[in-house]
């Protein structure tokens, strides 16, 4: 008899413990990115947190505690966090007029050239520079365009250079025709093009921004609208290093500063505003 008793607690199944959701505590995770990118959500938190829960659910994860485990421990989760919450919508030919302004100057420049797009998203921007520069017949062979990003997916958009009608939209239609390969709906950058520009995933705020050497020419349009002061102030210095001398060109976004940031000059020529390092 008192076999069986003991037979029938052996055959009960263990009672699993139910885990629940709980994505209440989200400033661990804000922070965790602010610090990782520069990136804040101030004003943003209300539509990115269902974002994060999305994210959090696709990583098997029922907190926002859980998901921070796997941040700090897995790469590719972080990647595909940034991937996710950085913005990369543009098109070709965005503020013209700046580059217009840099064919014009370059044409003054009897060194090679070297540009820097930070953050240069899917492409877009850097394709335009070299197109402008081959339109002004600076030879594409003394130019070289670096272009960087935190997203990855972004990055390898930009080197595939394939786009649709719509990022091509500013585009003059002889330009078109010159600058790239239709392909169905698409349009794939021309080989001449892309070899004056290299793709990289970087972020400004890492060492490896470092490793890029110096520019003649500094593009950083809305990145910095994103940042607080602090941080703003800390990128522009990582953007200062990578300045060739005090006559390179630094090109921000028209809502990206609302003061001169240390250590630059403001100054404006044909209705441009640029900076330069301060002597």
């Amino acid at each position: 008899m008192f076999s069986w008793f003991k037979r029938k607690r052996e055959s009960l199944a263990p009672i699993e413990r139910i885990r629940t959701e709980d994505f209440t505590k989200t400033t661990e995770l804000y922070h965790y990115f602010t610090n990782l990118t520069g990136i804040h959500f101030d004003q943003k938190e209300s539509i990115t947190t269902p974002k994060l829960i999305r994210f959090a659910q696709g990583q098997g994860c029922n907190s926002f505690g859980e998901l921070m485990e796997k941040l700090r421990s897995d790469s590719s989760v972080r990647e595909a966090l940034i991937n996710l919450l950085t913005v990369n919508e543009t098109y070709f030919f965005r503020e013209k007029g700046q580059l217009d302004f840099l064919a014009h100057h370059s044409c003054m420049v009897s060194t090679p050239l070297r540009i820097l797009c930070a953050p240069g998203s899917s492409g877009e921007e850097a394709y335009s520079i070299a197109i402008i520069l081959a339109e002004s017949d600076f030879p594409l062979s003394h130019v070289q365009i670096v272009s960087i990003d935190i997203n990855t997916e972004a990055t390898n958009r930009a080197r595939a250079g394939v786009y649709t009608n719509r990022a091509l939209h500013r585009l003059p239609a002889p330009l078109k025709e010159r600058y790239f390969v239709a392909e169905g709906t698409s349009y794939r950058v021309d080989e001449t093009i892309k070899k004056v520009v290299d793709f990289r995933s970087c972020n400004i705020f890492e060492a490896e921004f470092l490793e890029l050497g110096f520019f003649d020419t500094i593009f950083s349009r809305n990145m910095l609208i994103y940042f607080d002061l602090p941080t703003i102030e800390k990128a522009v210095n990582q953007l200062k290093k990578a300045a060739r001398n005090d006559q390179t060109l630094f090109f921000f976004g028209h809502a990206d500063l609302l003061t001169t940031p240390s250590g630059l000059e403001s100054r404006v020529e044909e209705g441009i505003k640029y900076y330069t390092l301060k002597k």
